[in-house]
């Protein structure tokens, strides 16, 4: 995969992604947006690729928030336009990505580059990371889902303060509100993340995505409505030939040989 500022490289069975503008502390651009949609669209189809691994290049910033110059063009008609949409549909298309996707959010990470994050399975930061969505100081608000995920994360009375006051909080605070689940040495975030993203992409595909779709599913029902939702997706898994596979490498003690149906 040949993108402008995203780069791309296998390790082993993981697909590993790093923002690539160090001028601009891997600022996100409208490219960058359609490069990375592409990006995870060709690794979802891929059965090279057991799970994803997001980074920022160099040890400062994972994603600085966008593009200012392109903020500078924004309209009301170019905010009901295709642009807009991409912005809205990135995170999205990531959270629902058929594969395990982790955030290793090594430094900045602002606006866009958050919203992004958010869309991720699994986000875990660098000692040094400071996350935020500093939209207010430029008399905005986030447009690319922050406002409707970050709460779900933080709980309602961290989404009001960081999203209204535009203050960015260090990866510790974000640890102990839940934005990020783990904060590591910079030295071992990458292994950590790796770690992580193969111990997801080793699960039986469809038990991956029912488990992910419950939880997501939980944050927007009720308990009971979403304990049935659940139980439907726990029988669609128990009639797939991988928990049968995994039942029987239980019983044999060995691995199961996952075959994604």
């Amino acid at each position: 995969m040949n993108y402008e500022n995203v780069r791309t490289e296998m390790d082993g069975e993981l697909l590993i992604v790093t923002l690539h503008r160090p001028e601009k502390r891997n600022a996100m651009t409208h490219q960058m947006r359609v490069d990375l949609l592409d990006c995870a669209r060709r690794a979802e189809t891929d059965d090279a690729v057991k799970a994803i691994v997001f980074t920022g290049h160099g040890e400062e910033s994972f994603c600085a928030g966008a593009n200012i110059p392109e903020l500078e063009q924004r309209t009301l008609v170019s905010e009901m336009g295709p642009s807009a949409t991409l912005r809205k549909e990135l995170p999205t298309a990531i959270e629902r990505l058929g594969k395990p996707t982790v955030a290793a959010v090594n430094g900045y990470c602002f606006g866009a580059g958050l919203e992004f994050s958010m869309g991720c399975t699994v986000r875990i930061a660098s000692e040094n990371a400071q996350l935020g969505l500093p939209e207010i100081n430029f008399g905005q608000i986030p447009g690319s889902g922050g406002t409707q995920r970050l709460y779900r994360f933080v709980g309602l009375g961290w989404a009001m303060q960081m999203i209204l006051t535009g203050q960015r909080v260090d990866a510790g605070t974000a640890r102990e509100i839940g934005l990020v689940t783990e904060v590591l040495p910079l030295a071992g975030l990458m292994p950590r993340a790796k770690e992580l993203a193969r111990a997801m992409g080793a699960q039986a595909p469809m038990a991956f995505v029912a488990g992910r779709d419950a939880v997501l599913r939980s944050t927007e029902t009720e308990l009971l409505a979403g304990i049935d939702f659940e139980r439907k997706l726990y029988a669609i898994c128990m009639a797939t030939e991988d928990s049968r596979e995994a039942l029987k490498a239980y019983a044999e003690k060995r691995a199961p040989e996952y075959k994604g149906r």
